[in-house]
């Protein structure tokens, strides 16, 4: 019993582990927990300088488009994030370069998710014929970058001000990460 406990106090809280995050392509039924996710990093103004919401019909047209890939973090049913990579340029021999982005909901955020989606994404991106992830990720966004480096992306080079988002300039972190063949020495 620890110290200065009474007797019939209940034992102290022991944490449980979080269950296991599965990661799989997205799908029609994922729109709106797609768009929820992402609407909560557009209101929070940390991850994107995109400013309109996303809609669940935005979000179905995404994953039902061939240049899209859209994979999706679940947690006990529930789809806690999404991640996606399109194609960076339409130039034939950059095909396998693909640009990503990744949201987790913020009431799991710091729970173990970024790193299986990130690292699921980047298995499907192979898979579907990607050789190098793009990010760019905004130069105050800590866990992004931090997520980012975790998963054996390294740091490509900062645009200084590249946009404005709520009147102020954003400076954005470009970071890469190479698959298969490429990622060989």
């Amino acid at each position: 019993m620890p110290e200065g406990a009474h007797p019939t106090s209940p034992p102290p809280a022991v944490a449980r582990p979080a269950s296991p995050v599965g990661v799989r392509v997205a799908e029609a039924r994922d729109a709106a927990d797609i768009a929820r996710i992402h609407n909560q990093g557009i209101e929070e103004r940390s991850a994107t300088f995109e400013i309109d919401p996303r809609h669940p019909e935005q979000i179905e047209a995404k994953i039902a488009d061939p240049g899209q890939l859209l994979v999706v973090a679940e947690r006990d049913g529930a789809v806690v994030g999404w991640a996606g990579v399109s194609r960076a340029n339409d130039r034939c021999t950059q095909a396998g370069v693909g640009e990503y982005t990744i949201y987790v909901d913020r009431d799991t955020r710091g729970g173990g998710v970024g790193v299986p989606l990130l690292e699921g994404l980047a298995g499907e991106a192979e898979r579907n014929g990607y050789w190098k992830l793009v990010g760019r990720i905004f130069t105050t966004n800590e866990p992004s970058l931090a997520l980012a480096r975790r998963c054996g992306f390294y740091d490509v080079g900062i645009h200084r001000r590249h946009g404005r988002l709520a009147g102020e300039w954003k400076d954005v972190l470009v970071v890469e990460r190479l698959l298969g063949d490429a990622a060989q020495d």
